[in-house]
């Protein structure tokens, strides 16, 4: 049997062709990034300036080799943010990120925590104006798109409307 629907709402929308705008993330350089050459239209990694330039780098490469315009993907990041208004307020987060972690791991694993998730790798810690100049800096390395996570978000949405009030602003 067949059926004829007038104004029938079809989501989710059907397979594009050659297909959906695929995001492929990681920074695999022999498989994941030789992939994302030939079938993203976004790609993400990074954790530091310094590793997304080495990774743009290879992706550049398995471009060329595929015979693909580099700059068609989109390179994007993650990024563990936490802001304040000054400097007190950034280490009053800092606090209430470490009593928040305080019921469920010991003080050393917390302080190894706020160290690989804020300090080393993908996070930005700071007030808007040194959370403005680091995202400068990602933009200077060619990241197109940030995904930001605001661990605090969910009891204080503080620091993600001084984000939203004053460095998105200052980025656009």
């Amino acid at each position: 049997k067949h059926y004829r629907l007038q104004g029938a709402i079809c989501q989710p929308k059907p397979a594009q062709d050659p297909h959906i705008p695929l995001w492929i993330a990681g920074g695999g350089e022999q498989l994941t990034l030789r992939t994302a050459a030939r079938h993203a239209a976004y790609s993400n990694f990074g954790q530091t300036i310094e590793n997304f330039n080495r990774k743009s780098e290879v992706l550049a490469g398995h471009c060329r080799n595929v015979g693909r315009d580099f700059d068609e993907i989109v390179r994007s990041a993650n990024f563990n943010v936490l802001i304040g208004a000054d400097e007190a307020e950034v280490r009053d987060r800092l606090d209430w990120y470490r009593s928040h972690l305080r019921p469920f791991l010991s003080e050393e694993r917390i302080e190894r925590t706020i160290q690989a998730n804020y300090i080393d790798a993908g996070g930005v810690v700071g007030t808007p104006e040194q959370v403005v100049e680091y995202f400068t800096q990602w933009q200077e390395a060619g990241a197109d798109y940030a995904i930001c996570y605001f661990a605090d978000a969910a009891y204080d949405r503080r620091g993600l409307d001084l984000f939203a009030g004053q460095v998105i602003p200052a980025l656009a």
